[in-house]
């Protein structure tokens, strides 16, 4: 569709992603940040292949906002995950987690992996 990117090819978003693009960041503390915003001439973004401590993430991002869910590929074994956003934190397990334009979010483990971050 016009003024739609859609992203699914896994490399190309990597090295997108590894670049800032959407505003999504990874940070060595075991956090991700999500800050969206639409590329220039977009009307929506959609990440689709966003792996994030051995969870599958679906980023839907349009004027009004972004939403961040599960895909339904996700393994069941993988970590449960919140996001925490100026509204509160939410489980993601639970359902989709929604923000303004203009927000962000940070996305971790629901408990702490301190062996994987020491």
């Amino acid at each position: 569709a016009a003024g739609v990117v859609d992203l699914e090819s896994a490399g190309a978003l990597l090295s997108l992603m590894w670049s800032g693009y959407g505003g999504v960041s990874f940070h060595t503390n075991g956090t991700m940040t999500i800050a969206p915003h639409l590329p220039a001439g977009a009307d929506s973004l959609v990440l689709r292949q966003l792996q994030f401590l051995s969870n599958r993430l679906i980023l839907r991002v349009d004027a009004r906002g972004w939403t961040l869910e599960l895909a339904p590929f996700s393994p069941p074994e993988a970590h449960d995950l919140v996001v925490t956003t100026a509204a509160g934190t939410s489980a993601l397990r639970t359902g989709a987690v929604s923000g303004p334009a203009g927000s962000a979010g940070v996305v971790r483990a629901q408990q702490a992996l301190w062996g994987l971050l020491v």
